[in-house]
């Protein structure tokens, strides 16, 4: 589990070049400095980044099969394996596996979380909530779940039951720079006139040791662009599987600040390029999916209601 907790924390970049030149047709001339006229900011690609992993996949695939494990032993592996797979971006498989540790070992809360998650981003609200309400029952200290159940509330528009939860998620550490985003994307939805304010107390204790307390300068107007570009490469060596990550979070909430002031189009380019590292496991590669899943629901929705109106 030591190299797996590792492992989870490395940069992932998955080189599709395919995608790039599909995004270099949708990139706008007023994208800014991460993405201009035929330059888009991406990281290095790395084709054997996934090897470790691939690996141990393998063999813990021979250890289930051939294995004379307990009942206990085997739920460990599939739980392993699932991680394995959820990192890789290989999300059904992953469930597969969540869920045949549940049938081994039901009180799991982590698995939980994992099963939550995955409905959330099907956009199946109510499954999601009821699972991240199991891995209360079942571990009340479980942290993360406090981010993802306040996610639920925020993509239903339950933005008061979100700040209860991101609330608890930032008092878990003030420190980190996610939490205050996500505190301040929540609040901008229900009380815009104490958002920025509260943005600004709150940065006052960040830690420079995450990239993204210069992504909460940016937003408070202290960064230009150009400066959080300047910085990221700093922050981390572009040449390494980090620079990835990096990138993944800042096109993310370059696109929802995007997305906040009704620039559509932008943001839309913004989250297909947080995809573009393919940073798996990150929340933002999770969310700039779902974003982009929304935006088109409702550009279909548009659609189907110019058509109706035409008849």
């Amino acid at each position: 589990m030591i190299l797996l907790n590792r492992l989870m924390q490395i940069g992932k970049f998955l080189p599709n070049l395919l995608f790039v030149v599909m995004l270099t047709s949708c990139v706008n001339s007023s994208g800014g400095v991460f993405v201009s006229n035929n330059k888009i900011t991406l990281a290095e690609q790395y084709p054997n980044v996934h090897f470790e992993q691939e690996v141990m996949i393998a063999r813990i695939h021979q250890m289930l099969i051939i294995g004379q494990l307990s009942k206990a032993e085997r739920a460990s592996l599939h739980f392993e394996r699932g991680v394995l797979y959820d990192s890789l971006g290989l999300w059904g498989l992953a469930r597969y596996d969540f869920t045949q540790t549940l049938a081994l070992r039901p009180k799991t809360a982590a698995v939980y979380n994992y099963l939550g998650l995955y409905s959330l981003l099907d956009e199946d609200y109510d499954s999601a909530l009821e699972a991240f309400n199991v891995v209360f029952e079942l571990d009340p200290d479980y942290e993360y779940s406090y981010l993802n159940r306040g996610l639920d509330f925020y993509y239903t528009a339950r933005y008061n039951l979100a700040q209860r939860d991101f609330l608890a998620f930032y008092n878990a550490d003030q420190t980190d720079p996610y939490r205050v985003l996500w505190l301040y994307l929540n609040e901008l939805k229900f009380k815009p006139n104490e958002a920025k304010q509260n943005l600004v107390q709150r940065a006052k204790q960040l830690s420079t040791e995450y990239w993204g307390t210069s992504i909460v300068q940016y937003y408070l107007g202290n960064l230009s662009e150009q400066d959080l570009l300047d910085k990221a490469q700093q922050f981390v060596d572009p040449a390494s599987p980090q620079y990835a990550e990096v990138l993944t979070e800042t096109y993310f909430y370059l696109a929802k600040q995007k997305l906040n002031i009704g620039n559509v189009s932008e943001a839309e380019t913004l989250f297909k390029l947080a995809m573009a590292n393919q940073v798996y496991n990150f929340v933002e590669y999770r969310f700039a999916l779902f974003e982009l899943a929304k935006l088109k629901n409702m550009e279909s929705s548009e659609q189907t209601d110019v058509v109706a109106r035409k008849k």
